[in-house]
């Protein structure tokens, strides 16, 4: 099995050798034999964004320049393996509704499970489930 568990008493970390980049990442439980007979019958997340493909002349076409540019170059990060990235966009250049699209294709390309969206305050909390909200893939009106 491609799987590896290590345990200090205290913390459980499970690594997927098949990944691109193994690393370890704690978990709380082990997993049970179904949840392993899953794992094997399906890629990683890590594996399927390798393979995104390219954002689309039709997706490009209501974005923005930078917003293009951020999507693109967040994926060449992910695509690289790196852990982190940042999106650094000005005032007014929509920088969550790149969030948005982005999102949009990790769930529905790339398949993940869920995806956490940080703020540090509650207007832009309230701002950033709005523009969710709000998110179509295939007819933003702002940009027609």
């Amino acid at each position: 099995m491609p799987f590896v568990y290590v345990s200090n008493a205290s913390e459980i970390y499970f690594t997927d050798l098949r990944e691109p980049n193994p690393r370890a990442r704690r978990i709380f439980a082990f997993h049970t034999p179904k949840e392993l007979l899953d794992k094997l019958s399906s890629t990683s997340l890590r594996d399927r964004i390798q393979h995104l493909p390219a954002l689309s002349s039709q997706d490009s076409k209501k974005l923005r320049d930078c917003q293009k540019d951020a999507i693109e170059g967040l994926e060449k990060s992910l695509k690289q393996n790196k852990q982190r990235a940042l999106i650094q966009m000005a005032t007014g250049a929509g920088k969550t509704f790149t969030a948005c699209n982005f999102a949009y294709r990790l769930l529905s390309i790339a398949k993940a499970k869920r995806i956490l969206f940080l703020v540090d305050r509650n207007n832009l909390g309230k701002q950033a489930k709005k523009e969710f909200d709000n998110f179509s893939p295939s007819a933003d009106k702002r940009h027609l």
